[in-house]
């Protein structure tokens, strides 16, 4: 769009406010002002889509019926849906928009309105845009071209930090260049559209009875855009992923264009230049993560999550002076789940980012409510996640849980794995100390099993190093284990650092660390993860016992 002037008119159609203010923030926040209207129903603002360019962003409950509105739709949902929608041009899901995913769906149907858009060119390229490329796939698939058409989604992996660098004039060579690849590899015949800022489709039609035929096209096309490019007299490597689905006469164009793209983020999730050929048994498999990730969310909701505590033991007071924060999941037909039941799923689905928030206002809270009791004030040590760690809204969350709270900052602990602090070293760093400047320590949780670099952990605000389970179990029956953990032992310290043992089950792993100079264990030996409750009365009856226990041992 030229201007504000010639910009459609954006609509809301939700009894929820949330739609109307959300999407009006994110407006705001990518310079656009004046352009949104709200109704609480389609029958309340219909009157507004009269004569004037208008996108519609509705709720299920409001959408226009069928033939209703002639203007392009958006759908807004709280989840991502497990198949397209029908009827509608897009959809947004409460639960990941954000204002670069309400860019690019404002971008694609502004097309609608697009002079350039109505001859069925992408302006830049020449070849077909999306509205053209639907509708003679439509056209194919109602000629009964059954069995043969392919249909290819491919998004460039680093075109948008390319673009930044080589500026608007560089980037439109580069998408030119790229589509020229595209046209060698999958020749003339082949439909070839741009469909976003950086994704293309292409219709092809595969040959009878040519094992291999479609394998080797996607690699050919992939290796294309692996080779480096050259913008003015400067070399440039791109990358991209590339999902293709066969048509078996079962779908229409919008489930075909579904299925390729599930195939294509299977590609990029794989990481590297590749292709990936869609089937059902990936289908499935999507269907089974959104149906466990549904479920994890409303665990999330009903508060069906808890924590438990394991407490660190310091071996020359013999008191407790920390806690581990453990989630379970107090499953309502499966009962009480361990981390690993769940968290990796959290991981892949992102949902580790909200429940790391959940474990921290849990924790402090909890903290608050020990110190309220009458207990000393405990270090409470809670896992941070690389993807929480890496969320832009970590700090600000942070500064609000912790102003928030009756719990001094300076009893939190974070627990980094090595390979989290191994990337993004930088922004690690940067973000560690903003973090320790609010008072909170930081942990090297399961050394020995990444990278064990202490060099690296020389540039790093860490406090706390924590020695894998691992080394501890097999340390009494083998001298060269026994060795290891001494001599990590012995560096941490010579580094300022305090060394805490995990998994200690024996009184003879517990003689031998405190031979070697161990700070502080935890394990079965101590006590296992406790619930609330039971950890408050642990910790009383610890007291005198506790102090009494070490000097038996000693």
């Amino acid at each position: 769009m030229s201007s504000q002037n010639d910009a459609p008119r954006l609509l809301v159609f939700a009894e929820d406010a949330f739609w109307a203010e959300r999407l009006g923030s994110l407006l705001l926040s990518l310079g656009q002002t004046g352009l949104l209207f709200a109704a609480s129903s389609w029958e309340a603002g219909k009157c507004f889509c009269q004569g004037v360019p208008t996108i519609v962003f509705a709720a299920p409950e409001c959408l226009p019926e069928p033939g209703a509105c002639c203007w392009p739709q958006v759908l807004l949902l709280d989840t991502a849906p497990k198949e397209p929608p029908c009827h509608v041009q897009d959809w947004l899901a409460r639960d990941s928009l954000n204002a670069e995913v309400l860019r690019r769906c404002l971008k694609s149907l502004r097309e609608h309105f697009n002079p350039q858009s109505q001859s069925g060119e992408d302006a830049l390229t020449g070849i077909a845009n999306r509205q053209s490329f639907q509708a003679q796939l439509a056209k194919r698939l109602e000629q009964g071209d059954i069995g043969r058409l392919v249909l290819a989604y491919l998004d460039l992996d680093n075109f948008k930090q390319a673009n930044s660098s080589l500026g608007q004039l560089g980037g439109d060579r580069l998408i030119r260049q790229v589509v020229s690849r595209l046209r060698a590899s999958f020749g003339q015949n082949a439909l070839l559209a741009r469909i976003g800022s950086d994704e293309f489709a292409i219709l092809l039609e595969a040959p009878d009875a040519q094992e291999g035929w479609l394998q080797a096209q996607a690699a050919s096309a992939v290796q294309a855009i692996a080779e480096p490019f050259w913008i003015d007299g400067e070399s440039l490597l791109l990358g991209c992923s590339l999902g293709l689905v066969q048509e078996r006469g079962v779908a229409g164009p919008d489930l075909m264009f579904w299925h390729a793209h599930l195939a294509m983020q299977h590609a990029k999730a794989i990481k590297g230049c590749t292709f990936q050929i869609y089937d059902e048994r990936v289908y499935s498999r999507a269907h089974s993560l959104a149906d466990q990730e549904a479920e994890l969310r409303l665990a999330l909701r009903r508060d069906e999550l808890e924590l438990h505590y394991q407490p660190r033991l310091n071996l020359k007071t013999g008191k407790v002076v920390g806690l581990e924060a453990l989630v379970r999941w107090r499953h309502p037909e499966r009962g009480l789940l361990p981390p690993l039941e769940f968290i990796p799923l959290a991981e892949q689905t992102g949902l580790i980012v909200p429940l790391g928030y959940w474990v921290i206002a849990r924790g402090l809270r909890d903290a608050g409510w020990l110190h309220a009791c009458g207990l000393p004030s405990l270090h409470m040590a809670m896992n941070l996640s690389f993807r929480q760690f890496l969320d832009s809204q970590l700090l600000p969350t942070m500064q609000h849980l912790i102003a928030g709270s009756s719990v001094d900052a300076s009893c939190l602990e974070f627990e980094l794995t090595e390979t989290a602090m191994m990337c993004r070293s930088d922004y690690v760093l940067q973000t560690m100390q903003t973090l320790s400047g609010m008072g909170a320590k930081f942990s090297l949780d399961d050394f020995g099993t990444g990278f064990s670099s202490f060099s690296h952990l020389a540039n790093l605000p860490i406090a706390v190093l924590k020695v894998d389970k691992t080394f501890v179990t097999g340390m009494v029956d083998s001298p060269e284990q026994r060795q290891m953990v001494r001599v990590i032992i012995n560096l941490a310290h010579s580094l300022g650092l305090e060394v805490v043992a995990e998994g200690v089950e024996t009184s003879e792993e517990l003689d031998m660390l405190r031979q070697f100079g161990c700070d502080q264990v935890q394990g079965f030996l101590i006590s296992q993860a406790l619930p609330l409750s039971e950890l408050a009365n642990f910790l009383i009856a610890r007291d005198e016992h506790g102090l009494r226990q070490l000097r038996t041992v000693r």
